[in-house]
């Protein structure tokens, strides 16, 4: 069934006229609530945004932020709900696929699962966490989290049991990873997409855990990784730790046709054979 944009905008209109109370800033609705609305319209495509920019326009002009609670109910809150990616100004890192062979499907997708892959496999990940030791993918997917404390603009609120989507976790063996991942380069994340995959993999596993945002860059062909930190488990108290710029390169043949931008030329390893600086191992 077609559910077009200005549909959906009339929509959250109503459910905000209907349920929203801007003096409180802060209200819980359930199925029923948003159902008394769009009828035979899907729930799904109700909630559905990933960025600021596909954000439905009642919600983003008046910076209501929606948080899942349970699989029936939802929070709608009043405040900042996205964080500023800051652009990467260090110079491109001109990385060798530390795979011992081409991986010759690794370029057959186009979608950001595709990339992540291809950022793990060639070992970008584990560079960009500046460690030697071993870690495994250990969970993606929709998952079930348990419950857990919000704390945001002044309210106070119990998250019962949010169905959230992890693109990818990793387990060390004292520290743990989770990455949310996106095939475009978007200048505002939403914090909640952070956030609670952090949460839940931490509660599972008890041990550090770093949230990392990735985006593969479709116009320069880089990987672009931003490395945060969460203070005192606050999603107010997001901190940026790290950023880098990666450009991968697998085959002999990639790399005789790549010619490095004479603006961006750092002190990297060349090889002669393949006429290409390489970030070194």
């Amino acid at each position: 069934m077609v559910y077009t944009k200005e549909e959906r905008n009339n929509h959250w209109e109503q459910i905000l006229q209907r349920f929203f109370d801007y003096k409180k800033g802060v209200v819980l609705v359930t199925t029923n609530d948003l159902k008394s609305v769009i009828k035979d319209k899907e729930i799904r495509l109700l909630l559905y945004f990933d960025s600021e920019d596909t954000m439905p326009e009642p919600l983003r002009e008046n910076q209501i932020m929606l948080f899942p609670n349970t699989t029936k109910s939802w929070w709608l809150v009043k405040c900042e709900g996205f964080l500023t990616l800051q652009p990467i100004t260090s110079n491109v890192i001109y990385f060798k696929s530390r795979t011992v062979f081409d991986l010759l499907s690794s370029n057959a997708g186009m979608g950001e699962q595709q990339y992540l892959l291809n950022m793990v496999n060639s070992g970008i990940l584990k560079d960009f966490l500046k460690t030697n030791n071993p870690f495994y993918f250990s969970i993606m997917g929709k998952q079930r989290s348990k419950d857990f404390n919000l704390e945001i603009d002044g309210h106070s609120l119990k998250i019962e049991n949010p169905g959230i989507e992890i693109d990818a976790g990793f387990e060390g063996n004292d520290f743990a990873v989770v990455v949310e991942a996106k095939a475009k380069i978007i200048s505002r994340i939403n914090k909640r997409q952070l956030y609670f995959p952090y949460m839940h993999v931490k509660r599972i596993t008890g041990k550090e855990t770093i949230p990392i945002f990735f985006c593969w860059d479709p116009k320069t062909k880089t990987y672009n990784l931003w490395k945060f930190k969460i203070q005192e488990d606050n999603i107010e108290k997001i901190i940026l730790i790290d950023s880098k710029k990666y450009s991968l390169h697998q085959s002999k043949g990639e790399a005789a046709n790549y010619k490095i931008p004479d603006n961006d030329k750092p002190a990297y390893i060349f090889d002669k054979q393949e006429n290409l600086m390489y970030k070194a191992n």
